[in-house]
């Protein structure tokens, strides 16, 4: 086991059982970070650190006070507090998946160096949603008793199959006017087809806008393959013409951006974010590449370690925190995830966990525990395919054994290593990723690809919170968690 990378052991001292609390503790610096199962995490110096455990810190220091309100002294826990915060934490209060991927056509105009196995040539319209399969899969998104509901559009190019689009829309809308649910809906683009109509539907309907930009037009032309043009230039052009549209008064969401991070994004993080920012794009959002689908196959050609992912993310991250501390309003969408998480004790939408939170659609009707699992079977591996919306109700999906086998397998308490790690309150694990790259559900994190991300990821963020200035950037950040 690679100890020192998930555990790192900060001291021999025994813990003096009547005080000290239950805890993982990690080694942050010069200073020791402490967190605990109800998700509350205190820094102390390696002194301190020491008093705690030889139960030197007596109720009148001065650091009682804050250890007690965290619970972390074991003689005044609130258990009331803890249970409830326990509940929301295994998900007790859970009303059913609230977000569904529907992807209504496999089609593409694109041939993307990540992604492009998983699509098929324009012409082939066998491949798109039908509408009677549309209406069972919008039929199956409503036995979600979830007060709020996200529908997202994907493909392929889901502009291909734009009919199916707005009967999902509409119908799903009509459906609501009884329901009476929080309704929201995304749209996954490349934005090579956007039209005006395509703008103006979004606005009347409430469906948000999601492109890819994965950087200078060098960069994203060489990722992100099309036939037809330069996709770079299309993509900024359609960006600003939504904000442009916005700014004359139409009622349309600010809309989004993804940079895949791939080896050729390395050497530009100042570039990607400023072509963001001046954009108008406040959410940058940093997707690591990992190497699962039609990915793993191109990794050679395109992929990047671990610890070059998180070298970049500091990099744009401190990046970004400058720009911020000039004035600039842009915020890291990871970030703020897991700064809700570590700050606030939540989840920004919902929590990480396939099949329970969210599903995944296919052209066809065949339903996966999520968006990854569903591109898996695209590439010839159905394992996680669960049931189809012709077929299969809400609770016949979420009893499937694959279900209850993912759900396992999240748990970071049936993980060994992830149950004595510091970062155990705000971490995931991804079966999906697990299976595709160490052959199992449960995967074996010393030596797993997203837990070395991860760890490396909340390194960054604990330290950078320890910075007075740049703490005050990420707290500021926490106001974007309900846009």
């Amino acid at each position: 086991m690679v100890e020192s990378r998930l555990t790192q052991p900060v001291g021999t001292l025994e813990p003096k059982a009547e005080r000290v609390a239950f805890h993982n503790a990690r080694r942050l610096g010069s200073h020791v970070l402490m967190t605990n199962e109800t998700g509350e995490h205190a820094v102390l110096s390696q002194k301190d650190y020491g008093r705690y455990l030889a139960g030197k810190i007596a109720d009148d220091d001065p650091l009682a006070k804050e250890l007690v309100s965290k619970e972390f002294f074991r003689h005044q826990l609130d258990f009331q507090n803890m249970a409830e915060l326990s509940a929301a934490k295994n998900l007790l209060e859970w009303k059913g998946p609230s977000v569904h991927t529907v992807v209504v056509t496999l089609r593409c105009n694109f041939k993307c160096l990540y992604c492009h196995a998983s699509v098929v040539d324009p012409t082939r319209v066998d491949k798109d949603m039908s509408v009677e399969t549309a209406k069972k899969t919008v039929d199956l998104i409503f036995e979600s008793r979830n007060p709020t509901l996200m529908i997202e559009f994907q493909g392929g190019e889901p502009l291909l199959n734009w009919p199916v689009i707005k009967f999902i829309v509409g119908y799903a809308r009509k459906k609501n006017a009884q329901a009476k649910r929080i309704l929201n809906f995304g749209l996954i683009s490349n934005f090579s087809l956007l039209e005006d109509q395509h703008i103006e539907f979004a606005a009347q309907n409430g469906v948000s806008f999601c492109t890819s930009l994965d950087g200078p037009s060098g960069v994203h032309n060489k990722n992100r393959v099309y036939l037809g043009g330069n996709t770079h230039a299309q993509v900024v052009a359609n960006l600003k013409k939504i904000q442009d549209r916005r700014k004359a008064g139409l009622k349309l969401d600010a809309p989004n951006a993804i940079c895949t991070v791939t080896r050729a994004s390395l050497p530009f993080h100042r570039e990607i974010v400023d072509q963001l920012v001046e954009l108008g794009i406040e959410r940058v959002q940093l997707g690591p590449l990992d190497p699962v689908g039609f990915a793993r196959k191109s990794w050679p050609q395109i992929g990047i370690t671990s610890a070059e992912f998180v070298e970049f993310y500091a990099k744009s991250l401190d990046y970004l925190i400058a720009l911020n501390r000039k004035g600039v309003k842009a915020y890291e969408k990871m970030a703020l995830i897991f700064l809700i998480r570590i700050l606030e004790g939540g989840h920004w939408r919902f929590p990480n966990a396939d099949a329970v939170c969210r599903l995944a659609y296919n052209h066809d009707g065949s339903v996966y525990t999520g968006e990854d699992a569903r591109l898996l079977a695209n590439e010839g591996d159905p394992f996680f395919r669960i049931g189809d919306v012709s077929t299969s109700s809400l609770p016949d999906l979420l009893d499937h054994p694959t279900v209850r086998a993912s759900l396992f397998a999240s748990n970071l308490a049936s993980q060994p290593q992830c149950s004595q790690c510091a970062y155990n309150p705000y971490c995931s694990v991804l079966p999906v990723y697990n299976y595709e790259t160490q052959g199992s559900l449960w995967g074996q994190m010393p030596s797993n690809g997203w837990c070395e991300k991860m760890m490396g990821i909340f390194d960054v963020l604990f330290e950078r919170l320890q910075d007075p200035a740049s703490r005050t950037v990420l707290e500021s950040w926490l106001e974007y968690k309900n846009r």
